[in-house]
């Protein structure tokens, strides 16, 4: 699809600003379950998305097959006659822009991958493995009238669970986009983690209500980050759904932490420019605890009087008022995971967690269900296994009672659950676990 004919067809239609997106995906897929590769899929696709601005109204419409691109477009024009004006529209990106060279990852054998993990997992003292193996090569170009990008987007998402004999799981799960991490973290490295996890998490009993010293996985942690990513978006500070609304300059966390979007690393979002065409880049959102900047897209910079930071997506949707995160990185402590565990003297290590769901998005209220892996720890050392706890908290409360991060950081990356960070395990004091009555 010629996305700068549709450009120009949407020009000569009426409208004043449009971005055209295109994406050509070309994603492999295998799963494996009971210790073998069930299924292999390969999904090729290609959309459209178009961003229409008219007399300060804004729509989208996606067009599949270019023969009635005019007849979308048109019909996308009248309905955007009829709407309200847009008061959160500024524009968008009006600067030239490069775009990068692209990724490593492209040529993978993701079955002889599938059985790496596969066989990485039962090295441990466990019974069964199942898991998936996901490479996705997107060829992204976008076109305006002041920059016509493309470039190929590739990452490699690897996730593995274990169970022991008493059906008892462990589970890691990371994203890629080098060969470098594929080697470190990539399915080898998830297979290990996950059947080392299932063979310690034996004999497990109820756990217990209280306040506790707790050692975060990367998963885990990756998960808080994910909600703090979000909550990032000057967006959702403008909507009044973000636990950093009027935090600029204040701290908002320990001095352990600092977080960046860090688009230019290799990974599953990395990118050399948003959906308005804007250049991306690495940008401190968070700095010793402080709050730095939100992230923003050209609108909600003007809104809030600075410069865009190349976090304008989802194009033909809301990518002018809507900015979100590419991949959040922390930077690292000095110690190594083990060191922190060591600190312990009665506390928790948790390995994953599910179904994380806001009391309040304004203030940070949160729960979580922890799972795949719920350790007691005394004196450092692990003494047993638990079930049926969840995590009842407060974002803010748990950034500001980070007491320190390890110097190993994990590219983690799980469904539902964490999106695209590079996490290191942290340690966190009075965290609040509750159980269900």
């Amino acid at each position: 699809m010629d996305v700068e004919n549709i450009l120009n067809m949407a020009l000569r239609l009426g409208a004043e600003e449009v971005i055209a997106k295109r994406t050509v995906k070309d994603d492999l897929q295998v799963r494996f379950s009971q210790n073998r590769v069930d299924i292999l899929n390969n999904w090729i696709s290609e959309s459209t998305n178009v961003f229409i601005a008219v007399d300060g109204r804004t729509t989208g419409v996606e067009i599949k097959d270019e023969k009635f691109a005019e007849k979308e477009l048109e019909k996308a024009m009248e309905f955007a006659k009829k709407l309200p004006k847009n008061p959160d529209f500024r524009g968008i990106y009006d600067r030239k822009t490069k775009s990068s060279s692209g990724p490593e990852l492209k040529e993978i054998d993701v079955s002889e991958m599938a059985d790496v993990a596969i066989n990485s997992a039962l090295a441990h003292d466990v019974k069964r493995v199942s898991g998936e193996i996901y490479l996705a090569r997107h060829r992204v170009e976008v076109c305006t009238r002041y920059n016509h990008l493309e470039e190929l987007r590739a990452y490699l998402l690897s996730t593995v669970r274990a169970f022991n004999s008493e059906g008892n799981p462990g589970q890691a799960s990371t994203h890629v986009g080098s060969m470098a991490d594929m080697l470190n973290y990539g399915p080898e490295f998830v297979g290990d983690k996950a059947g080392r996890i299932a063979s310690m998490n034996t004999r497990v009993k109820d756990g217990e209500e209280g306040e506790f010293t707790v050692l975060f996985d990367p998963l885990t942690f990756g998960s808080i980050l994910s909600s703090v990513g979000r909550s990032l978006s000057a967006f959702s500070v403008d909507t009044g759904t973000s636990f950093f609304t009027d935090m600029l300059e204040k701290k908002v966390a320990s001095e352990a932490l600092t977080i960046y979007d860090d688009p230019t690393r290799p990974g599953r979002g990395q990118a050399s420019f948003d959906d308005e065409g804007a250049p991306t880049r690495r940008t401190e959102a968070i700095s010793r605890g402080v709050l730095k900047t939100y992230l923003h897209s050209v609108s909600t910079a003007k809104k809030f009087g600075t410069e865009t930071t190349g976090n304008g997506r989802d194009a033909g949707k809301m990518s002018s008022i809507n900015p979100s995160y590419w991949q959040l990185s922390v930077e690292p402590g000095k110690r190594k995971m083990e060191a922190l565990m060591g600190e312990i003297k009665d506390g928790l290590y948790i390995a994953n967690t599910w179904y994380t769901r806001y009391q309040d998005y304004r203030k940070g209220d949160f729960s979580t269900i922890p799972r795949d892996g719920i350790f007691r720890i005394k004196d450092g050392e692990i003494v047993e296994s638990w079930k049926g706890i969840r995590i009842s908290d407060n974002m803010l409360r748990i950034a500001k009672n980070l007491l320190e991060l390890s110097s190993d950081t994990i590219p983690a990356d799980w469904w539902g659950e964490t999106s695209s960070v590079f996490s290191p395990y942290a340690l966190v004091e009075g965290v609040r676990i509750t159980k269900s009555h």
